[in-house]
């Protein structure tokens, strides 16, 4: 059986009425990213489902935390510094990107996260540009006009000042893309020989979900079984973990996490945000006994996912 005639949009997020082309110049976005079949690691193979025949025999999610794993390595034993540092969009490379709100004595209020990728904003504004705009003062602020978002000449500019400065919709670090999710997806194992995770290393890529991915990818392929994205591809959020975060008065924290966009247990994003009937703020929670000063301290606890399936057939 085949598996998609056309690759879903992100989270099967419906932006815009069936039978606009966004839909198959989504497709084929996906599809120019993936080689119709390649060989990873042992005899199977990474392929394109929507050029192949696939036996759905299993389905496989690839999971990793948020927060960059780099950082996390570099202040090993100054947690607060990997945080500080972890604020800057630059450094949020693990698929998850997120903003902090601060009420004016400093004190957070709000951490929104996103896991939207350029690719599908991008082409979101070349085929209904109004319908971004209107999104954009939906999900960030109703100031935002069409000059802040669209160029002279209605070219769409990502690294506008409501997705940097001012706002958060989708990401603007480079390496945090469709095209890099499916890359990674079909990274080889360099030395050819691996019976195993051990035999892969070492392995040179240095995030959490780069590395994931790559192993639970090798490691499948191995087997002889053929893998390929689930249908819609992408990341996702598909859980946190809030358990042990206290009140200021010690104890447990109610449910605070929003979905804006996608769904629970396939988020696109999500807000965080306490109301004011509870009486507190993000900033006076506790997780493991210390203040929330930073959003990357929320981030760590945010699982995030690529879902992937396999035909053991290796056909």
């Amino acid at each position: 059986m085949s598996l998609v005639g056309k690759f879903g949009t992100p989270g099967s997020i419906q932006d815009v009425p069936a039978g606009s082309p966004l839909f198959d110049r989504w497709h084929d976005v996906i599809d120019r990213l993936i080689a119709p079949s390649k060989k990873l690691s042992g005899s199977g193979a990474y392929v394109d489902p929507g050029q192949r025949e696939f036996e759905i025999d299993a389905t496989r999610a690839y999971t990793w935390t948020g927060f960059s794993r780099p950082l996390l390595m570099k202040h090993r034993d100054d947690r607060t510094a990997a945080f500080a540092a972890g604020e800057q969009r630059s450094t949020q490379i693990e698929y998850l990107e997120w903003r902090v709100d601060r009420d004016p004595d400093g004190v957070i209020v709000r951490v929104t996260f996103t896991t939207e990728t350029p690719e599908y904003w991008k082409l979101l504004a070349a085929v209904a540009p109004d319908l971004v705009l209107e999104l954009y003062r939906e999900l960030v602020d109703p100031a935002v006009t069409a000059a802040d978002l669209f160029d002279a000449k209605g070219n769409y500019k990502p690294l506008n000042r409501w997705n940097t400065t001012d706002g958060i919709v989708h990401y603007v670090m480079p390496i945090n893309s469709m095209k890099d999710l499916l890359g990674v997806s079909q990274e080889v194992e360099k030395t050819g020989k691996a019976l195993d995770g051990y035999d892969a290393l070492p392995y040179g890529r240095e995030t959490g979900a780069d590395a994931r991915i790559n192993l639970d990818l090798w490691s499948i392929t191995r087997k002889g079984y053929a893998v390929a994205t689930a249908d819609p591809p992408g990341p996702l959020m598909i859980d946190w973990d809030d358990s042990g975060w206290t009140d200021p008065g010690g104890d447990p924290v109610g449910d605070h996490w929003t979905v804006v966009r996608g769904e629970r247990g396939a988020a696109l994003r999500v807000v965080y945000e306490v109301p004011v009937e509870a009486g507190y703020r993000v900033g006076e929670i506790r997780i493991g006994g210390r203040p929330v000063d930073f959003g990357g301290q929320l981030a760590e606890h945010v699982i995030m996912s690529a879902h992937g399936i396999i035909d053991r057939s290796g056909r």
